[in-house]
């Protein structure tokens, strides 16, 4: 496990601070966002005592949804990327600073209002001398726990491609890598701590009567501030004033990152286009969002995952892959911003995988037979299979299978658990490397329940008129990599432990498209 870290550590050591960058940016920012927006209105509202339950409790309501789901709703309204966590997670901090700053003011002895009303204090004087000093503490209570909620739940923005510590924790879950794991969990872990203990020396230096600290402490205190808003003000003023041509991103699996490094590399070694690789992303429909409103210009696609889950034709009726493909080329071509090029070659279908020896044990060659002992089986696949009619719900449609117990894994964690004994049979991606390694074997469908999966490139249409020049570039790999090859690649970075940068130039270079 910590070899593991320690190779991450070794070798992708500028994208871990390239991470821990995005990560300080938008828990910084949404942070701010929320204390502007929490602490003036939790001061009005004690000034106006009727509202206060009714706005706490609205506040207390999105407290109350879970932040992953609060992080897809975003979606639909502002789309992928940065700004759309920002504002969940702003959202996310408002309650505990907002019931903080109203409860602190609120519980301010009377009678030292009293005395500064009798002093001759406006209100206003009374509210910044005498109440909020004495509030500070409760405030600032208020303040450290929305911080750490931030920080901890800017972890899940990774997989609306908002970028921070939480990639690298998807990328190790998606591919059982504890090392990328520890890298995003422990610098979040971090940043959290280290916010704390600033806003403790905050609470500490305003609050009345506290110590206020050496020079020493101070100086550092404010040098911390200082690298800490530079950090911020880098990545906001990036993402203001980006001048890239196109944005390339993909799905949270091996092989889409590869084929992302890939494409971006031959693009900017064969145009004078400057391509923005974007954090991948998690869920097929963020992916089609972002493209339909111009985030992205181009990901990798696969024939039945736009049959299926984007065009909702699960009872289209082809006779070979080719009519899939050509269908659903065609149908973007007439209802959607996008085109599709040639096909890589690889068909990273779905498939149903057991251990090697219990498919010998209970004679299993087709999911027909695995119906007459799947009663005492225990099944585990992803969300998305669950959900998917050629998924989950076809085996139970079109092959009754039943099971013993069925759990929701992700799909990184379905392979280890297949090997620990802890599941019987899953979902798996006919191109995954781990089906080999991990001495599984993939049970025939012999009614063909699961669609062609034929990759290929999904392009703006509007970046193909303007730059003609990349359809010859992009199907550079067209009829190229099979299913063998994809395998063997995706091994190289799961099971070899090579990054899918360096996979991606050895691609390049195997293909004679790079020196």
């Amino acid at each position: 496990m910590w070899s593991e870290f320690y190779n991450v550590l070794t070798t992708r050591l500028s994208e871990l601070l390239n991470l821990i960058q995005q990560h300080i940016e938008i828990s910084m920012l949404s942070l701010l966002i929320a204390i502007v927006i929490a602490v003036p209105t939790g001061i009005l509202l004690t000034r106006t005592p009727k509202l206060a339950g009714p706005i706490i409790g609205v506040a207390s309501i999105f407290q109350t949804i879970p932040s992953l789901a609060l992080l897809v709703f975003m979606v639909p309204i502002m789309g992928t990327g940065k700004w759309p966590a920002i504002v969940a997670l702003t959202i996310y901090g408002l309650l505990p600073i907002l019931r903080n700053t109203y409860i602190g003011i609120e519980n301010v002895n009377q009678s030292t209002i009293r005395a500064g009303v009798g002093m001759g204090m406006t209100n206003m004087q009374q509210l910044f001398i005498v109440e909020i000093p004495l509030a500070t503490r409760v405030i600032m209570g208020g303040i450290r726990t929305a911080t750490v909620l931030v920080v901890g739940v800017a972890t899940l923005a990774g997989l609306i491609g908002a970028g921070g510590l939480g990639d690298f924790i998807f990328r190790g879950l998606s591919t059982n890598n504890t090392g990328l794991i520890l890298a995003g969990a422990i610098p979040a872990a971090v940043i959290a701590l280290l916010f704390d203990l600033l806003l403790k020396y905050v609470e500490n230096y305003s609050a009345p009567g506290r110590k206020k600290g050496s020079i020493f402490s101070k100086v550092a205190f404010f040098s911390i501030i200082g690298v800490l808003l530079v950090i911020m003000s880098f990545g906001v003023v990036k993402t203001i004033f980006s001048s890239d041509d196109m944005v390339i991103s993909g799905k949270a699996d091996t092989e889409q990152e590869i084929l992302v490094y890939a494409y971006k590399e031959l693009i900017e070694r064969n145009t004078d286009i400057k391509v923005r690789k974007e954090s991948y992303i998690t869920g097929t429909s963020n992916l089609v969002e972002g493209m339909n409103n111009g985030q992205y210009d181009m990901y990798v696609e696969y024939t039945g995952t736009a049959l299926v889950d984007i065009l909702k034709e699960d009872d289209f009726e082809y006779e070979t892959p080719e009519e899939v493909y050509e269908h659903v080329k065609q149908r973007y071509e007439e209802d959607m911003n996008s085109e599709w090029l040639d096909i890589i070659g690889f068909n990273n279908t779905y498939a149903v995988a057991m251990r090697k020896d219990d498919v010998e044990k209970n004679g299993i060659e087709t999911l027909s037979d695995l119906r007459k002992v799947s009663r005492g089986l225990r099944f585990g696949g992803s969300a998305e299979f669950q959900e998917r009619s050629d998924g989950f719900i076809g085996l139970q449609e079109l092959y009754s299978l039943e099971f013993k117990q069925v759990e929701t894994l992700d799909s990184g964690i379905v392979y280890e658990s297949l090997r620990t004994n802890n599941i019987d049979v899953a979902d798996v991606y006919a191109t995954d490397a781990r089906i080999e390694a991990f001495d599984l074997k993939v049970i025939e469908d012999d009614k063909n329940l699961f669609p062609p999966y034929y990759a290929a490139p999904v392009v703006n249409k509007e970046l193909l008129k303007k730059h003609p020049e990349l359809r010859d570039i992009l199907n550079s790999f067209a009829g190229k990599i099979d299913d063998d090859r994809m395998r063997e690649l995706n091994k190289r970075v799961d099971i070899d432990g090579k990054t899918e940068k360096e996979v991606a130039m050895e691609l390049l270079r195997e293909e004679g498209l790079i020196d």
